[in-house]
């Protein structure tokens, strides 16, 4: 193990190496951020760690599951403990679970506390999206409760020019196959763009897993109106129907299951531009979730749906100040078959505003108030700094923000899950309070950026299961504080030419006293582009960690390859291998079945546009 890391530790000091020996500028135009301020900034007015993946890069690597796509980025990870594809997903961003985290999908957001992200994050496709981006650290002013962790978010693109269609399809062993359909363009004052797809894994089962089915069809649907000059009305839909069929033995027989989940997403939003000063839009939102799942017999069955509406405003008070303002009101509807029925509502206020007193130093600061109709109110607040040393483009960062995760109503109720345990109603629980930290670093040579950042945070009231007494047990705010601490680095670039690019993301954990998670985590990615063709490779590596559950998976390095053919300018053909040299690793382990990683797996597909 200590020369395993010892080799990672080697590559990442030699890539860093390789990177430095060109410095000349490659022109490239700043990235937009959309998440960060809710409307389009630049990264570089950002006082939080953000990433920030186009869609050319995730098609050019050929990931197209949000919990893969999530490999590239420090301080994310993006897996499933419970099974391979099409299994509730799972994010982890700065050493803290799913739930400490928010997932915004053209500017809805998607969970809230009566329901959390691991349906989606199982079945989230990247198809037809603009880009993926990552905003880690406590995002509460913007954003309310559950953000402290980070938020993840996209919007699903549109098109541009003439119209373009193009119809692509893969197989692979596993029972593998995914075909796209996707048509876009403008119309003049219309853009639109509309997608199909659909998939079918067998996936690798192995160990206690004898059968892992996954079958998925999805839905994309975009449209823009240039009503007249400065007012803008967008539709979106994003919609999936997945089916899983399971077969497992954990010692005492085969137990079959099979789950069903719908969800769909639909978004209405207006923008406007007041005044040159002035912009404001508003958001209709519309999620539903339907889960229905056979555990040998066993019947669970839930729905939840998520109505949202925000007004967010972005006012240009003068060159050196701006501020974002808005208000927010949601309300999610929880119900299962048990008779367990609940509805959650929240209504927020925020003002985060930004002030540049001299050309290379941008302050900001922000507050929050938000309502809960179950747990009172809270309170978040941000403040922020970015400097840059003009002579050596060195931009410093600097953060400090307090974040709260209301209690969701399915953990502060009484409820028989019919499994072990009855949980007794707390309704004097209280939100749970993170206070974060942090201090970056980027540096810009040109045709590379380096980021290095130092991250802490301190968790308060943590909602923890408490002890079974009588057959009983009641979920309790725990005394004390909760820290997480650690490093992230990324690096992206070019190598000796244009034409050779890399992407580098190495995670450090210090504190984790919240879940174990990976002391290390390392991805790199390496693509080289030709005339015609293209081919790529990448190596991740995760060191051992329990996420929570009774057993500690492995440690584990897997590469992959991939690569793209243009036989002309309608048709190319592409390839890929995961898991190149067939590394056989546990992923997560619940003390019952362990989850394997998925075997070496083999893709070709073709790629048909007009």
């Amino acid at each position: 193990m200590i020369k395993q890391k010892e080799a990672l530790y080697g590559l990442v000091v030699s890539g860093l190496g390789l990177g430095l020996t060109v410095i000349e500028a490659a022109g490239e135009l700043e990235p937009l951020t959309v998440i960060a301020k809710k409307f389009d900034s630049p990264k570089s007015e950002t006082t939080s760690a953000i990433d920030i993946i186009t869609a050319a890069n995730l098609e050019r690597i050929q990931e197209d599951r949000l919990i893969n796509g999530l490999s590239l980025v420090p301080g994310a990870q993006g897996l499933s403990t419970a099974g391979q594809t099409g299994n509730i997903g799972t994010v982890l961003i700065r050493g803290l679970s799913t739930k400490y985290m928010q997932v915004v999908v053209d500017g809805v957001r998607l969970t809230d506390a009566t329901n959390g992200g691991n349906n989606f994050l199982g079945n989230a496709q990247l198809f037809g999206i603009s880009q993926l981006e990552v905003l880690r650290g406590p995002q509460s002013v913007l954003y309310g409760t559950g953000a402290a962790g980070g938020v993840i978010g996209y919007e699903t693109a549109l098109g541009k020019g003439d119209g373009e269609t193009s119809l692509s399809a893969e197989v692979g062993n596993f029972g593998t196959f995914r075909s796209t359909l996707l048509t876009e363009g403008t119309m003049g004052d219309l853009s639109y763009a509309l997608g199909a797809g659909y998939l079918e894994t067998e996936n690798d089962p192995q160990g206690g897993f004898l059968r892992h089915d996954y079958k998925q069809k999805f839905e994309t649907l975009a449209l823009e109106w240039q009503v007249q000059e400065g007012l803008l009305i967008r539709l979106s839909y994003r919609g999936s129907e997945n089916e899983l069929q399971l077969l497992s033995d954990s010692g005492f027989g085969a137990s079959p299951a099979g789950i069903d989940t719908d969800l769909n997403l639909t978004a209405l939003n207006f923008e406007y531009e007041v005044n040159p000063w002035c912009s404001s839009q508003v958001t209709l939102g519309y999620y539903d979730e339907s889960y229905q799942a056979d555990f040998n017999g066993f019947a669970v069955v839930s729905d939840y749906d998520r109505t949202s509406l925000n007004w967010a405003n972005q006012i240009e008070v003068s060159d050196d100040v701006k501020l974002q303002t808005g208000i927010d009101y949601a309300r999610g509807d929880y119900k299962n078959l048990n008779g367990r029925e609940v509805d959650y509502r929240t209504t927020g206020a925020y003002l985060n505003g930004t002030w540049t007193p001299e050309e290379n130093l941008l302050l900001e600061a922000g507050l929050r108030y938000e309502d809960h109709n179950a747990f009172g109110s809270d309170v978040a607040w941000n403040v922020g700094f970015v400097y840059e040393l003009e002579e050596t483009r060195t931009r410093l960062r600097g953060r400090v923000a307090e974040a709260y995760r209301a209690p969701t109503l399915l953990e502060s109720e009484a409820f028989n899950s019919g499994f072990g345990a009855t949980q007794s109603a707390n309704p004097n629980l209280d939100a749970e309070d993170i206070l974060g930290f942090e201090l970056g670093i980027e540096q810009d040579f040109g045709d590379h950026t380096l980021d290095l950042t130092y991250f802490q945070q301190h968790l308060e009231n943590a909602i923890s299961r408490g002890p079974v007494t009588a057959g009983s047990y009641q979920n309790v705010n725990v005394a004390g504080v909760s820290k997480v601490s650690g490093l992230e680095f990324s690096s992206t670039g070019a190598l000796v030419d244009e034409a050779l690019r890399y992407r580098l993301a190495v995670t450090k954990q210090f504190k984790e006293e919240l879940i174990d998670v990976p002391d290390l985590r390392f991805s790199f990615d390496l693509h080289y582009q030709a005339d015609v063709w293209s081919a790529g490779a990448g190596v991740t590596f995760a060191d051992a960690a329990s996420y929570g559950l009774f057993g500690t998976s492995d440690s584990y390095t897997t590469a992959r390859v991939y690569g793209e053919y243009e036989v002309n300018d309608s048709v190319t053909l592409l390839g890929r291998v995961e898991n190149l040299f067939d590394r056989d690793y546990h992923l997560s382990d619940d003390g019952f079945l362990p989850i394997s990683g998925q075997g070496r797996s083999f893709v070709i597909g073709a790629t048909l546009k007009w």
